[in-house]
């Protein structure tokens, strides 16, 4: 039911695009250790979207290192960043480039650029990116908070569920496991874990929702993981619902 984060930013950089007249705006968000450009507003080509950020790498590398907003008057001639997007940024005219990192509780979220194809103040592109940043960062965590109270809630609902189940195993023979494999015993506390694993929650947000400190969720995860000759948290939830300890 989460709204489309994808459509947050290129909402932003179309209000950027609004409010500074003949800018061209860009952005993207962060997956997996890098953030690569998927909104983009007042563009020429379609070069921009090839654009694949990494920590260090242009200006949006380096505003990704320091965390805060950074202007380049004249991106041709900047000696402070690498220019490993030159390809992109010059082939659209840029002469002035800002960008502004979207951070929500100290994590990286992503970039939100302006640039214009004659010299401009940097400031005001940095305060109208500033701002639009914020506003991205301010609804993602919204949305992040809402999504964890639905996990809270149904790890709830599903760790009500663990005796039961528990009970119905003990009670006849499994079913579920193929004749002749022995049955894989796994504590109540193993099960709990593993069944907020199962919808997604971290390993902190295990801790707070069951009471337990880090170290003692992790060690539960440990011990089911080798119960169930699983490699991964996400391979030890597969084999607990083929053995039908997970509904």
């Amino acid at each position: 039911m989460r709204p489309s984060d994808m459509a947050l930013i290129k909402q932003a950089s179309r209000e950027v695009r609004q409010a500074i007249r003949g800018a061209v705006s860009f952005a993207g968000l962060y997956d997996q250790g890098q953030v690569r450009v998927t909104a983009v507003a007042g563009a020429a080509t379609r070069k921009l979207s090839s654009i694949v950020l990494m920590p260090s790498r242009g200006l949006g590398g380096r505003s990704w290192d320091v965390r805060r907003p950074l202007v380049v008057d004249d991106y041709a001639t900047a000696d402070e960043i690498t220019h490993d997007f030159d390809d992109q940024i010059l082939g659209e005219g840029i002469v002035t480039l800002a960008v502004a990192p979207i951070i929500v509780r100290r994590r990286m979220r992503g970039l939100l650029y302006a640039g214009t194809r004659s010299p401009a103040r940097g400031p005001e592109l940095v305060r109208c990116l500033e701002r639009q940043a914020g506003q991205v960062a301010h609804e993602l965590d919204v949305r992040d908070q809402v999504d964890l109270r639905l996990r809270m809630l149904l790890a709830a609902e599903a760790i009500r569920t663990v005796p039961a189940r528990l009970e119905s195993r003990r009670a006849g023979p499994d079913e579920s496991a193929p004749p002749g494999e022995p049955e894989t015993e796994l504590t109540p506390r193993q099960v709990d874990v593993l069944a907020l694993v199962e919808l997604g929650l971290r390993n902190a947000e295990i801790a707070e929702h069951l009471g337990l400190s880090l170290p003692t969720v992790k060690s539960y995860l440990r011990a089911a993981m080798a119960r169930l000759h699983a490699g991964t948290r996400q391979a030890a939830v597969v084999e607990a619902r083929r053995l039908g300890l997970l509904s």
